[in-house]
């Protein structure tokens, strides 16, 4: 009986769950409706035991029972055409575009992966995969490949590279890229790619081929219209990008400021950089572009006062190697003046001074023609030679020796010279 009560407790309770019971019906414990059940039911004769049924486990929950004749369920909708089920994002691949300003375009799915490109909001991408918060990218405009000349075979033309050996590694490359150990795709023997141009002695550029990737951040990308868009996504990242006059400029100035920088740092022309800056950061509308034209003329103004400090440092060792200069030509000039002086009071010479024809007797065929003067020309002596040709050294500071007769006539020595020595 304790067994019929116990089974009778459990149906009560599943007839509540399952909503059997009208609706505002008295509700009671498995106890008292087994107590009910008893009270209401006949006598009856003894019966085998029936089987104990077990509790409900926590949380399960009875499937529903239809009405009779009720509609059978719709059938399930199938998700538009492109999109995931569950999902709010279309399968791979599907087009999308850039959401944010100055969004790197990298080379593998992490910030140690050097970036390849800079891209801005509006930019269309073709996503072929995303996991743990990164994107996977077909290659977008100015992304290209690298791979070695000695890998490959290049055609007649030089517009198609093929694949020598089993395997050859395209590594991810651009124009702002400087570094080139990330692969992009690797290539089969036999497989062909389309040569871009020559890289250096040991590369060539080639476009990305089948299955190459790059990588954004997932945040900086909006899906686009779906894999219907695709088409159109792939055509626009064919296209090159659309130039900013503004960001050409910048480049032109920027190209302008090295050339200036490899020139000494005194002969720089900061102010014509400086001015190119200032222009593009008023008439620029792009955010990040007015940034780094604000932080060129930063720069550029560190870049004036060292240069005014260094002409200030020159200029006073320009006038400091000025001033040794006369210096050291004033004592040149003292010293010179000291060995004149010294080599004419040599007191070997009977007489020395500046060598000068007699002007009185220069048509006189007299042996007394020359005389030595002093530096204010006053005459000193007078000169004759049997042994010189006094005419070659008129003009001369010369030093003379021989025997010294006085002239009374003439008031005046007269040298008689043996021997001649040139001064200056």
């Amino acid at each position: 009986m304790r067994t019929i009560q116990a089974t009778l407790g459990c149906l009560a309770a599943i007839a509540m769950a399952a909503g059997w019971f009208e609706a505002g019906a008295e509700a009671a414990t498995p106890a008292a409706a087994a107590a009910a059940a008893e009270k209401a039911a006949p006598a009856m004769t003894a019966t085998p035991a029936l089987p104990t049924i077990s509790p409900l486990p926590t949380g399960f929950a009875l499937p529903y029972a239809p009405a009779v004749n009720a509609p059978p369920p719709p059938a399930p909708v199938a998700p538009p055409e492109g999109e995931v089920p569950g999902t709010l994002k279309p399968a791979f691949p599907y087009a999308g575009y850039v959401n944010a300003e100055a969004v790197r375009l990298r080379s593998g799915p992490g910030l140690y992966y050097y970036w390849l490109a800079t891209v801005n909001s509006g930019t269309p991408v073709v996503i072929e995969g995303e996991a743990d918060g990164w994107m996977a990218l077909r290659p977008t405009s100015g992304v290209y490949g690298l791979v070695r000349k000695s890998e490959v075979d290049l055609s007649a033309d030089g517009r198609k590279a093929t694949v020598l050996p089993p395997s050859a590694r395209v590594y991810s490359a651009s124009n702002a890229a400087d570094r080139r150990w990330c692969v992009m795709a690797t290539l089969k023997q036999g497989d062909s790619a389309t040569v871009l141009g020559p890289a250096d002695a040991e590369f060539i550029k080639v476009a990305p081929p089948d299955g190459a990737r790059i990588y954004v951040v997932s945040q900086y990308v909006t899906a686009g219209p779906g894999a219907a868009g695709i088409g159109a996504a792939i055509a626009q990242l064919t296209q090159p990008p659309k130039t900013d006059p503004h960001m050409e400029n910048y480049k032109k100035a920027d190209a302008a400021l090295d050339e200036e920088m490899k020139k000494p740092l005194g002969e720089r022309d900061y102010k014509s950089a400086a001015a190119a800056f200032k222009e593009i950061a008023e008439k620029t509308d792009k955010a990040y572009l007015r940034r780094a034209a604000l932080d060129k003329m930063s720069l550029l103004k560190g870049l004036e006062e060292q240069q005014a400090g260094y002409v200030r440092v020159m200029g006073i060792a320009d006038r400091l190697d000025r001033r040794i200069a006369d210096i050291k030509a004033q004592e040149a000039a003292k010293a010179a003046q000291a060995e004149r002086e010294k080599k004419l009071a040599r007191p070997e010479f009977t007489a020395s001074g500046m060598l000068q024809p007699m002007e009185s007797l220069e048509d006189v065929d007299y042996p007394i023609k020359f005389k030595l003067v002093d530096p204010n020309n006053h005459p000193l002596v007078v000169l004759k030679s049997t042994t010189y040709d006094l005419s070659k050294y008129a003009g001369k500071v010369v030093g003379v020796r021989g025997p010294k007769t006085y002239l009374k006539d003439w008031r005046i020595y007269l040298v008689t010279v043996d021997d001649l020595e040139v001064i200056e």
